[in-house]
């Protein structure tokens, strides 16, 4: 009977530490959604209120006031080029590196680029794009962002790459495929899982990017996190507005990692079992 009231008492409590973990975790989202359907006068209630009467005057006001949309649509063509273009090319580099060559000091290379933080290489970077006339454009940004993420990228995908036996490569070159074949038609299919692992997080990172977004756009190609920067004005901050806006620009991130969420856990835990 003892045995059996300590396994209750200890299923009960890890249940209550799962739940109070989610609560901490998932606060902030519903805090983020709850602002964005409440009145701010609901918001900067002391203390705030949990029960109100829900509104959609802030998603109003983005799509009718600030041209939100025009945003979210940068985003998305500087998100969804920056990693189509990280994935290809890492690809073929982590095919490479795994396969092809053991240069160690090359990955030390990609890894010390990787290091650089972004707030020591933004200033160069304007003054060259200012030179060259081309701030406050789409390739500027998608190239900067594919550089920034590409050495995170070669290296995730050379482990997954890596857990392919060289046997089989060797394989497919004696019954007569070249390199792009083998590349093309046996290690991207077997590593698909961590290609598209590595393609969530890539396309996170860059939908999120703001530093080099701030200074590098001005009005033609601003992403959508620069938005939230227009609804704190001399009149007061747009408490609503905030809210909708990033709800509308977290909500792509989740929804692309929950779709893709059989691929992730595919894709990270290859190699852990043999």
């Amino acid at each position: 009977m003892a045995v059996y009231r300590y396994r209750t008492l200890r299923r009960t409590l890890i249940t209550l530490m799962w739940i109070a973990i989610v609560l901490v975790y998932l606060f902030p989202y519903t805090w983020m959604v709850m602002t964005g359907f409440r009145q701010p006068i609901d918001t900067l209630t002391m203390p705030p209120r949990l029960i109100f009467s829900p509104t959609l005057d802030g998603f109003r006001y983005i799509f009718t006031h600030t041209g939100f949309q025009h945003y979210l649509f940068n985003s998305i063509v500087v998100s969804v080029s920056a990693t189509t273009l990280v994935i290809v090319i890492a690809a073929l580099a982590a095919y490479a590196l795994a396969h092809l060559t053991k240069r160690r000091g090359f990955l030390l290379a990609i890894l010390v680029t990787r290091m650089v933080p972004g707030v020591a290489v933004v200033i160069p970077f304007y003054l060259v794009t200012s030179k060259l006339g081309q701030l406050d454009t789409y390739h500027v940004l998608i190239l900067i962002f594919t550089a920034f993420n590409l050495p995170f990228a070669i290296w995730l995908l050379r482990s997954f790459f890596r857990e392919i036996v060289p046997e089989l490569r060797e394989a497919a070159i004696i019954d007569g495929c070249s390199e792009v074949k083998v590349f093309t038609s046996i290690m991207v299919p077997l590593c698909m899982g961590g290609i598209i692992a590595t393609g969530v997080f890539v396309f996170i990172a860059t939908w999120n990017e703001f530093l080099f977004a701030l200074v590098l756009t001005n009005s033609r190609v601003p992403t959508a996190p620069l938005a939230i920067l227009g609804f704190r004005t001399e009149y007061g901050t747009q408490w609503g507005a905030i809210g909708a806006a990033a709800l509308l620009i977290s909500t792509p991130v989740i929804a692309f990692a929950i779709l893709m969420q059989k691929y992730l856990v595919r894709g990270l835990t290859m190699g852990s079992v043999r």
